[in-house]
């Protein structure tokens, strides 16, 4: 399927706004959600056991979803997701009892194929010589949405702490609605996947397998699964550790949000695409982790409340160089036919990763120290540095992206 030049940036469009709200309705639950735990456990694990059971849902489901995206389309399982993640909104704001609060984030895991999906769709639709910068809208939707869902979340969550998860749910509506009578479907039907569906399809240990054998593939995966382990395992404690130390009220850790929602933004908007054309993809994503970790170890170590916005600035500014890059150096590595696979591997090793972050960082926080999730995050993103730093990467004068396996791959 050949695309015009305005198919192209109508699509990019359409999925930039998709994956906007989705992001919104996702950290409108951020302001409130510690909160809202508090009324059935004082434990800083329940907070976190939110992301835990939602990530590992998505484990088992995400690769899945992924081939069924590369048989039938990327729009059919889109409109499952973001259906999905509607259904686990509302029950989460209906409530009652901690077990339903878990329920609904299972339910969304489950069809948890959101993003996943939406970036299997930029790649459809984009040259491979074009990929980190369309991937760029990944990371302005993350940095917008930072924007927006945490301040709406906090300024709902003054009036009720159930307003907010409601928002969320009639987001998704929106979304549907959106991808049913918007969205064209990308993956034309004789680049689609013809091999049906097996048994072994629906073990995400097989399909993470597969794509942990492609050369030099496997390291980068590795690489994004070991920030995704210290970045969720810090950010679903965050909320916990802020309005504790700081005695910090639902409205606080919105602004904080909000703060590093503009940093993202306008790092991927301004920043990331010229340096990846200037320095490359792999030196920009490693001084993205770098950063990352030392924002970290600032965060759990400043004194005042005041001390923690230019610090979140500044963290989240470097976490703007992570995504963008680290997507394009992992998709320019498959086929057209496996964009959806690879795009449910990534999904499911994120939840995986978002699993057992909320859970060490959570035992950490009740039987270590404070601020010792932090600590760790740090150590986790450097051993990442030191694995990227291994990784062969040769940016062509045309900026597609090739990768060579490193020596003990080959």
């Amino acid at each position: 399927m050949q695309f015009t030049p305005q198919t192209i940036k109508r699509t990019l469009t359409l999925v930039f706004i998709v994956m906007l709200m989705d992001v919104v309705g996702l950290s409108l639950l951020f302001p409130v959600a510690p909160y809202i735990v508090k009324q059935y456990s004082n434990a800083a694990l329940m907070v976190t056991m939110l992301s835990v059971i939602y990530a590992g849902a998505q484990f088992f489901a995400a690769p899945a979803l992924g081939k069924i995206s590369d048989r039938l389309g990327r729009r059919t399982v889109l409109l499952i997701s973001v259906f999905g993640s509607a259904v686990g909104y509302f029950i989460f704001g209906f409530g009652g009892a901690l077990w339903i609060l878990f329920l609904s984030r299972l339910i969304d895991g489950i069809t948890g194929g959101n993003m996943s999906t939406a970036m299997a769709t930029i790649a459809d639709v984009s040259k491979p010589e074009d990929r980190p910068k369309n991937f760029v809208l990944v990371g302005m939707a993350y940095g917008l949405g930072f924007i927006l869902g945490p301040a709406l979340g906090g300024a709902l969550g003054q009036l009720s702490l159930d307003a907010p998860i409601f928002a969320a749910g009639v987001i998704s509506l929106i979304e549907v609605t959106l991808i049913y009578f918007m969205l064209p479907e990308t993956l034309a039907k004789e680049r689609r996947e013809t091999q049906p569906l097996q048994a072994r399809d629906f073990n995400p240990f097989v399909s993470i397998g597969d794509m942990f054998r492609k050369p030099g593939l496997g390291q980068l995966l590795i690489v994004y699964a070991l920030f995704n382990l210290g970045f969720d395992g810090v950010n679903s404690i965050a909320g916990v550790f802020i309005s504790r130390k700081f005695t910090a009220e639902p409205w606080h850790l919105g602004a904080l949000f909000v703060l590093s929602g503009i940093a993202l933004a306008m790092v991927q908007a301004a920043f990331t695409p010229k340096l990846v054309k200037k320095f490359g993809a792999k030196s920009v994503l490693l001084s993205g982790l770098l950063g990352n970790a030392i924002g970290g170890l600032l965060i759990a170590s400043v004194p005042a409340l005041w001390m923690l916005f230019p610090v979140y600035f500044v963290s989240a500014s470097f976490t703007g160089f992570i995504w963008a890059p680290a997507s394009a150096l992992i998709t320019n590595r498959v086929s057209e036919r496996e964009q959806g696979q690879l795009a449910g591997v990534n999904a499911a090793l994120g939840g995986l990763m978002s699993a057992l972050g909320p859970l060490w960082s959570g035992l950490a926080y009740d039987h270590i120290m404070s601020g010792s999730p932090y600590w760790i995050s740090a150590i986790i993103i450097g051993l990442a540095c030191l694995l990227l730093i291994q990784v062969k990467v040769t940016v062509q004068a045309n900026q597609q992206i090739s990768i060579q396996p490193s020596a003990d791959q080959s």
